[in-house]
This record gives C-alpha cells, sequence and structure tokens, in this order.
C-alpha cells in the first residue's frame, strides 16, 4: 500500500513536505493539498449548474504561486502551498463534475 502513493507525480521535495508527529510525508504539501481538494467531487456533484468561471478561478491562486516561484520572482511557504492546492483541487472537483454533468445529460 506504501508505494501506491508513489504513483503520484511530485518532486518529493522534503522541505516542501509537511511532517506529521516527526514523520516526513512522501508527497509535498501542494500535492497533498490537491489531493484532499479531489475529495469535494461528491459535494459538487449535488450541484448541477456550476459555472465554469469558478473552476478557473480557483485555480489561478496555485498558478501564480507556482510560476512566480519558478521564475524565481519569489519564495513560496508550506502554508502558500496548502492554501492554493486545496483552492486548485477543489477548482478541480469542479470541473471534473461539470464534464460528468455533461456526459449524463447527452446520455439522455
Amino acid at each position: 500500500m506504501k508505494e501506491l502513493i508513489y504513483i503520484v507525480p511530485c518532486h518529493r521535495i522534503p522541505e516542501r513536505c509537511l511532517h506529521i508527529k516527526g514523520k516526513l510525508m512522501p508527497i509535498c504539501t501542494r500535492c497533498f493539498a490537491i489531493l484532499l481538494g479531489y475529495l469535494f467531487v461528491p459535494i459538487m456533484l449535488t450541484f448541477k449548474d456550476l459555472p465554469l468561471y469558478s473552476a478557473i478561478l480557483l485555480s489561478i491562486p496555485m498558478l501564480v504561486d507556482g510560476f512566480t516561484q519558478k521564475w524565481k520572482w519569489r519564495k513560496s511557504n508550506n502554508s502558500l502551498r496548502f492554501i492554493t492546492g486545496l483552492l486548485f483541487g477543489i477548482g478541480q472537483s469542479i470541473f471534473i463534475s461539470i464534464i460528468i454533468w455533461f456526459i449524463v445529460g447527452s446520455i439522455k
């Protein structure tokens, strides 16, 4: 079961990973938060008329954080990585639910 987490494409840089009870998590803070955001898919499926722009808006903070860090304009921290990753995961959950409702609607 432990090897299952290594399927997630993650850089696993130790200083960007969470430490829980002194143990290093096997994925970075941002990837962990994105995976947590995916747990919102069942909740989002209860709403049929979610606008696509809400998924896009929730994705923007992580893109800004990631690219400004990559371009070395500033340095991010784990708290910011967690928040932006969670928003991105929720945004993707909205996007997934929109696609599912579109597929379900086209089958009828």
